[in-house]
């Protein structure tokens, strides 16, 4: 899954076409960015295709369809199965003519581990998570695949909305989670944007994992404060499995209160 990226200062967005670098000479600017823990419902630059060119639009997380009576979801749609979107009700229109790409510097994922640990005096197997950020190994940016929904309310205001497209996960971040945001190559950007495209088979072949050996992942501070320190490399090991222990009974998640 995504459920939180980074985005530092947006230049990627600028290389996608001429278009944007003729839109960023203009002297615009993003005032939301940097962003080092964009969450589901921010604010973010989303590239888009609106009115036969290509633009840079603040869009919420969260794709809210245009068809909504309230400008609300019932569900989750920070994120998107690649493997069903041409079957799904809610994004198949959306696929075949609604794409857009979504800039980012890296996201994070929690690694998670088991420890042994007392429990009102009892051993127990207790599970950890440790954040961990995943980003290119050259530091470059990066687009990820998404879809974008425009609903407007009575009054014909437009409120944009997007979701990001996942994966399963190469080889790098198996071990972390099975999922993993599509990440395009440049080459395809063009194809992606281009809202005349509906060749379904070929867009399909875009959205798999994207090659591990360009990708490094290394653990960080599990802070929630947004700052630059939040994705500075720490040391982390994960502990060694725990030992067997005396208890017979199975340890299941403590539960929520209500």
């Amino acid at each position: 899954m995504c459920g939180r990226y980074v985005l530092i200062d947006g230049k990627i967005i600028f290389a996608v076409s001429a278009q944007l670098q003729t839109w960023r000479n203009e002297g615009k600017d993003f005032s939301l960015i940097p962003r080092y823990d964009a969450r589901p419902t921010a604010l973010m630059p989303v590239v888009a295709q609106r009115d036969n060119s290509y633009q840079v639009q603040m869009m919420r997380w969260g794709l809210v369809p245009h068809w909504s009576k309230d400008g609300r979801t019932e569900f989750s749609t920070f994120n998107a199965k690649a493997e069903t979107l041409h079957s799904s009700k809610l994004y198949a229109p959306y696929f075949k003519s609604a794409r857009c790409l979504v800039p980012a510097d890296g996201f994070f994922e929690w690694k998670k581990y088991t420890v042994e640990a007392i429990v009102r005096g009892k051993a127990k197997l207790v599970e950890q998570k440790q954040k961990m950020f995943i980003r290119m190994k050259d530091h470059s940016p990066f687009m990820m695949a998404g879809l974008f929904s425009i609903w407007k309310n009575v009054e014909g205001e437009e409120f944009p909305t997007y979701t990001i497209i996942t994966t399963s996960s190469n080889e790098l971040l198996s071990e972390i989670h099975d999922r993993m945001p599509v990440i395009l190559d440049a080459k395809n950007y063009e194809p992606w944007l281009n809202r005349g495209m509906n060749d379904i088979d070929f867009l399909k072949t875009l959205l798999v994992p994207y090659p591990a050996q360009k990708m490094t992942v290394f653990a960080v501070t599990n802070s929630s404060e947004e700052s630059p320190e939040m994705i500075e490399k720490i040391e982390f090991e994960v502990p060694a499995a725990p030992g067997l222990m005396k208890a017979t009974k199975p340890i299941t998640s403590p539960k929520k209160k209500r």
